[in-house]
C-alpha cells in the first residue's frame, strides 16, 4: 500500500491507517500495540488523519473512540488535494505579473547562479517556459543534452514549450545527434536545426533567451551556471548568429 504515501501521508501515517481499517472502531491502547508504535505518537498521527477526512475521533463516556471512515475517503482526499492544487496555480498565475515586475527590478544588475545535479539543472529549463522569451537559442551535443537532464523531463519539456509558442534555434554536432521518440518534424516543434562544421566541439551546452545565458555541463559534470547580463546576452547571441551561418540545414 506504498501508493497511499503518495497521497502526502508518511509511512507511519499510512501503518495507523491500514491497521485502523482492519481493526474498525478501537480504543488507543490495542491501536498503539498493533502498529508498535508510542502512544503519543499514535494520538498525534490520528489527530492528523482526523484532519484531512480519512479518521474520526468520538467521545464515548470518558473515553475516546477512534474510526476510520470509509475507503471512499481517500478518493475524497485526492480530490480535494487536486481542487487545492488548481486553486494555488490560479494563485500563483495572478501574482505572477507582479513577482516578474519585481525580479527584473532586481535583474538590473547582472549576477550568476549556479545549479548542481539534475534536478536543479532542470529548473534551468523550468526558467525557460515561463520566462515570457519567444525564440531559444541552443548550442550543444544533443546527446549530452539528454544525458544530463533525462528523456522523459526533455520530452515533457518540449511539449510544454511547444504549447507555450516557444521557438527555437539550434546549433548540433551531427555527431552526436540520437534518435528521438517524439516530434520529427521542424515544423511540429517550431524549431530550425543546424548543424556544426566538422571541427566544432560542444560537450557542455549553451543557452541563450531573453538576458540570460545558461551553461549546462556533461552528466559527468553535473553542474550549470545562469548568468542574466544583457551585455554578456548580447555577446553570446552575436556568437550564435555567426555559427549559425556556418552552420549547414
Amino acid at each position: 500500500m506504498e501508493e497511499i504515501e503518495k497521497l502526502g501521508l508518511d509511512k507511519k501515517d499510512v501503518k495507523v491507517y491500514l491497521a485502523l481499517l482492519e481493526m474498525g472502531e478501537t480504543h488507543i491502547v490495542p491501536l498503539a500495540q498493533k502498529v508498535e508504535l508510542p502512544r503519543n505518537t499514535v494520538v498525534y498521527i490520528l489527530e492528523n488523519l482526523k484532519s484531512i477526512g480519512l479518521v474520526e475521533i468520538l467521545q464515548r463516556c470518558s473515553r475516546r473512540v477512534y474510526l476510520p471512515n470509509p475507503p471512499e475517503a481517500v478518493l475524497n482526499l485526492a480530490k480535494r488535494q487536486k481542487d487545492e492544487a488548481t486553486e494555488r496555480e490560479k494563485t500563483a498565475k495572478s501574482i505572477l505579473p507582479e513577482l516578474k515586475r519585481l525580479y527584473s527590478t532586481s535583474m538590473v544588475e547582472p549576477s550568476m547562479r549556479f545549479f548542481k545535479g539534475q534536478d536543479e539543472i532542470r529548473q534551468i529549463y523550468d526558467e525557460m517556459i515561463v520566462s515570457g522569451e519567444t525564440e531559444i537559442l541552443y548550442v550543444g551535443e544533443y546527446d549530452k543534452i539528454v544525458e544530463v537532464i533525462g528523456k522523459r523531463y526533455l520530452e515533457k519539456f518540449i511539449k510544454n514549450r511547444i504549447a507555450k509558442g516557444i521557438k527555437t534555434r539550434s546549433v548540433r554536432v551531427r555527431a552526436a545527434e540520437v534518435a528521438e521518440s517524439i516530434f520529427q518534424s521542424p515544423e511540429e516543434t517550431i524549431r530550425q536545426i543546424r548543424y556544426s562544421p566538422a571541427d566544432f566541439v560542444s560537450p557542455g551546452h549553451v543557452t541563450i533567451y531573453q538576458n540570460t545565458v545558461a551553461v549546462i555541463t556533461t552528466a559527468k559534470e553535473n553542474f550549470g551556471f545562469v548568468v542574466t547580463s544583457k551585455e554578456y546576452a548580447i555577446t553570446m547571441k552575436s556568437w550564435f548568429e555567426q555559427l549559425w551561418k556556418v552552420s549547414k540545414e
